[in-house]
């Protein structure tokens, strides 16, 4: 195997099965984008995965048991990225209608905590119209019918890289890399500014 001197270049060759939608440079900047984006998150926004890492770290957890804690806040309610792949999948090619939207739970819009214009969005689809296609579309398309609800990181990401061709088995992938930055620098910063375990409440505050 030869030396990658960049390590999505790397990971982009051992996950994608045929061509590529766009050329593999642009490609390689969309994945590290939504890697970056993942990283960290404003304080009022710290997922829950944030806050189990940091409780997990004051109570003197390692940071491979920390992350494992992590990873575990990953599921069917949180970064439900496989769930939105095969939405996105099943439907784009469809004209859904509002009746059929406005029943159900679309995966990849909305947010709990996120009302209105979500700013990674708004980013991610600013600085990658090029790579937009039929998926971007059809979830724009679906934002438009359920307004005020919004296109959420989640949906924007997904349909990004399902557009430049990237394989759906592989995409939650490129955030998790991102996040898993992400818990470190929580892990660390935990370690350094509570040597001593310390009331959840001040800990979660803190996560960020």
């Amino acid at each position: 195997m030869s030396v990658k001197y960049n390590f999505f270049e790397f990971i982009l060759e051992e996950t994608t099965k045929g061509p590529l939608n766009i050329d593999k440079d642009r490609c390689i900047e969309l994945i590290n984008a939504i890697a970056i984006n993942f990283v960290e998150f404003p304080k009022e926004l710290e997922p829950p995965s944030s806050a189990v890492i940091a409780l997990s770290a004051n109570a003197g957890a390692s940071l491979p048991n920390s992350l494992a804690c992590g990873l575990n806040c990953i599921s069917d309610r949180h970064l439900l990225l496989e769930t939105i792949c095969d939405f996105i999948e099943e439907n784009y090619q469809k004209d859904l209608t509002f009746e059929y939207l406005n029943n159900r739970i679309i995966p990849g819009i909305g947010h709990p905590s996120i009302k209105g214009i979500d700013p990674r969005v708004e980013r991610l689809f600013s600085e990658f119209k090029d790579v937009q296609g039929e998926r971007v579309g059809f979830y724009l398309k679906a934002e438009s019918k359920l307004n005020p609800l919004r296109i959420n990181i989640g949906g924007a990401m997904c349909s990004l890289m399902l557009d430049a061709g990237l394989n759906k088995d592989y995409i939650q992938f490129f955030p998790l890399m991102g996040r898993i930055f992400g818990w470190c620098k929580t892990y660390k910063k935990i370690q350094d500014n509570f040597p001593k375990v310390t009331p959840s409440n001040l800990i979660i505050n803190e996560s960020n």
